[in-house]
């Protein structure tokens, strides 16, 4: 049986062969050609994939980014405003809140980095909040005399200042009851040395508010610019997160002239306060 098939072959001619060969060989080309096509379809679906991905990544980093950025600016002007604002009806949890939440969010979606970098600077904002509580009551007391004393000051003055009429309308009339007379004139002095005591109460108060002003800006300002340098830390680490090119040596210098002007200025502001 093999030889039979063994002649068999032999006697196909060459020419036909060769069809057979060619038609072979074309076959495994196009075999090949569909296996590389594939393997280059599948690479490129990958790819677009990968792409869409980081697209999509890159579009939420940014804006989780942007949000953090906000609300460190937000936060550090909260911070900076404490002394000349009513701590009777803010509610700082909200502030605190909200750059807690937006670090939360980042954290998510950073690098293992600028997530590590921006949970150091949640801590230190809630630390820092925490450490100012204590040092704020004085001043807010301070602001509270200020308003005690300043409504009783009022309330007193206009009581005087209407019975200072009652007695020019008792002259004008030319009544003649010395008792009432006497009466009233004692009402407003009475009056009179109440309103004075308060004013003179209000303005010690005002002078014991700029003592603790300047006390708290003493401690407030050298914990912020130690805050600062953790935030330009996260900063540079949100840039490249984002792939934009960051010079830190340069950033740094930046950051180091700008609070060389701001405590000079506040030295400034603290002279002109003590000699006033």
């Amino acid at each position: 049986m093999i030889e039979q098939i063994i002649e068999f072959i032999k006697s196909v001619p060459d020419v036909i062969w060769s069809g057979i060969v060619a038609s072979g060989i074309t076959l495994f080309g196009v075999m090949l050609s569909n296996r590389d096509n594939t393997r280059r379809l599948k690479m490129q679906i990958d790819h677009d994939s990968k792409e869409k991905a980081k697209d999509k990544m890159s579009n939420l980093r940014r804006d989780v980014y942007l949000k953090v950025i906000e609300d460190i600016e937000a936060t550090n002007l909260h911070l900076g405003t404490l002394s000349n604002r009513d701590l009777v009806n803010s509610n700082m949890n909200v502030e605190i809140l909200a750059i807690t939440a937006s670090i939360a969010k980042l954290k998510l979606v950073a690098e293992p980095e600028t997530a590590r970098l921006a949970g150091e600077l949640s801590a230190a904002f809630g630390a820092l909040f925490l450490k100012l509580m204590p040092r704020l009551l004085p001043l807010l007391n301070a602001t509270s005399d200020i308003e005690i004393n300043d409504s009783a000051y009022i309330a007193n003055s206009a009581e005087a200042s209407r019975i200072l009429r009652d007695l020019h309308k008792f002259n004008e009339e030319g009544r003649q009851d010395a008792m009432i007379f006497q009466a009233l004139q004692n009402n407003y002095d009475f009056f009179f040395a109440q309103a004075q005591q308060y004013s003179d109460a209000r303005a010690l108060a005002y002078v014991n508010r700029d003592v603790r002003m300047r006390e708290f800006n003493a401690m407030l300002v050298p914990e912020m610019k130690k805050l600062s340098k953790l935030q330009l830390k996260v900063m540079i680490a949100i840039r490249k997160d984002l792939g934009i090119a960051s010079d830190a040596v340069d950033l740094q210098r930046q950051l180091e002239r700008h609070w060389a002007v701001m405590e000079a200025g506040l030295g400034d502001a603290m002279k002109e306060l003590k000699s006033e």
